[in-house]
Formats: structure tokens, sequence, C-alpha cells
């Protein structure tokens, strides 16, 4: 009789393990699908947010590329003005426009990455699900850093072309051109611009900057931050339909 009572209370310990064991795993199971859920939802609020950021870069890029190709074929009128035959059929004042559009502003790629960075900072990048997506958001950030390299060494080449510009032509001839009055008399008032445009060492600058701002609008920069944004873009879309 012990030994009955004992299979008994040994049958029904068992199956007392066996249900808390269930009860745990089933816990387990709402837990862990609670948190996926969780995270899924997370993730979602992340593609709709880098999906705002992003439509935002692609304008941004676009207006990049916009402005430096006017930049570009102003460089390119300008380079004609080496002509003799060019040049002085051209009137100072033209000259001037010319010469105004090529050193005013710059053509730069000034991102919006405020989402992006808070996601990788945060380490949460790996709730993104889509592995090529992840990897080509985590990249982004380097190629942006090979695109300031080119940026400032356009810079520098502008840099040095106003220089020889400030040495050898006048600003305030082309301010004056454009319709800037001075209230005084100057010294430079009886330089002609196109002195500057006999000059081999400012045609060769102005050459190099030419050809690196034409570069500039390529697969290497803007023209490659303009297809990752794009593919971005269309993976985003897809993670976002899904």
């Amino acid at each position: 009789m012990e030994k009955n009572k004992t299979g008994k209370y040994f049958k029904y310990a068992v199956g007392e393990i066996v249900l808390v064991v269930i009860g745990i795993l089933i816990a387990l199971s709402i837990n862990n699908f609670n948190n996926s859920r969780q995270e899924r939802k997370i993730e979602q609020e992340y593609l709709l947010s880098l999906q705002t950021e992003f439509e935002i870069n692609l304008t941004r890029i676009n207006n990049s590329i916009k402005e430096n190709k006017e930049r570009v074929n102003a460089v390119d009128d300008m380079l004609t003005l080496f002509d003799n035959n060019v040049r002085d059929t051209i009137s100072d004042k033209a000259i001037s426009n010319i010469m105004y559009s090529v050193f005013s502003g710059e053509a730069v790629y000034n991102p919006s990455n405020g989402v992006l960075t808070d996601i990788i900072s945060s380490g949460n990048l790996n709730l993104i699900q889509n592995k090529k997506l992840r990897q080509r958001l985590a990249s982004f950030e380097s190629k942006l850093e090979f695109l300031k390299l080119v940026e400032n060494a356009v810079k520098s080449m502008k840099s040095e072309l106003k220089s020889q510009l400030n040495k050898n032509g006048s600003i305030r001839k082309v301010l004056i051109d454009r319709g800037l009055n001075f209230d005084h008399k100057s010294i430079s008032d009886s330089v002609n611009n196109k002195v500057i445009f006999s000059l081999t060492e400012f045609e060769n600058s102005l050459l190099d900057y030419y050809l690196t701002i034409k570069a500039e609008n390529g697969p290497r920069a803007f023209g490659g931050i303009k297809e990752e944004i794009e593919q971005i873009l269309i993976d985003l879309d897809l993670e976002i339909k899904k």
C-alpha cells in the first residue's frame, strides 16, 4: 500500500512539474511574442522616421547637384574668356557676371541625419530586420566623410583662384558691374579684369577647379550619394509595406 501511495505521489509530483514547466514555456512564449511585437513596432517607427529624413536628403542632394551644374557651366563660360577672339566681343559687365557666378556661393551637401545618428548611437540599428538596408544605413555616414574630403578640396582650389583674383584683378570692379555703388573712388577703378585672362597660372588653376567640380557630380561624390539615398528609400518603402 505504501508503495502504491508513493507511486501515486510521484506521478502527481511529475504531473505538477510538467504543468509548471508548460506554464513557464507558455509565459516565455507570450513574453517573447510581446517583445517581438514591441520591437517590430519600434522598427516601423524608425523606418517611417528614416523615410522622412532620407526624402529630405534626396531633395538636398538634388539641389546640390543642380547648384554644382550651374557652377560648372559658369566656369565653362569663364574658360572661353582665355580666347582673345571671345573675350574682345564680351562687355566688362558680362565678364563680371560670369566671374560672380563662379566665385559666389558653394555647392555643398548638408544632410539631415539626426534620426540615423540616434539609431546607430543607441545601438538599435539591429532592430531593422532587412540586412542589406541595415548595412546601407551603417555605411552611409562613411560615404559622407569621403564627400566632405572632396568638398574641402574644391574649397581649397576656389580659395587659390580667389587669391589670384585678389592679386591680379579687381573684386570691386565685379561688384560695381553687378550694381553695387560705392561713395568713394579707389585705386582699383582703373583695373580691367580682362587682364587676368591672359595669365597661364590663372587658367591652369581654373582648369583644375573645373575638372574637380565636374567630377563632383559623378558616382564618387554627389552622384554616388544620390544613388545611395534613392536605394535606401526603395528599401525603406518595401520594409514599411510588409
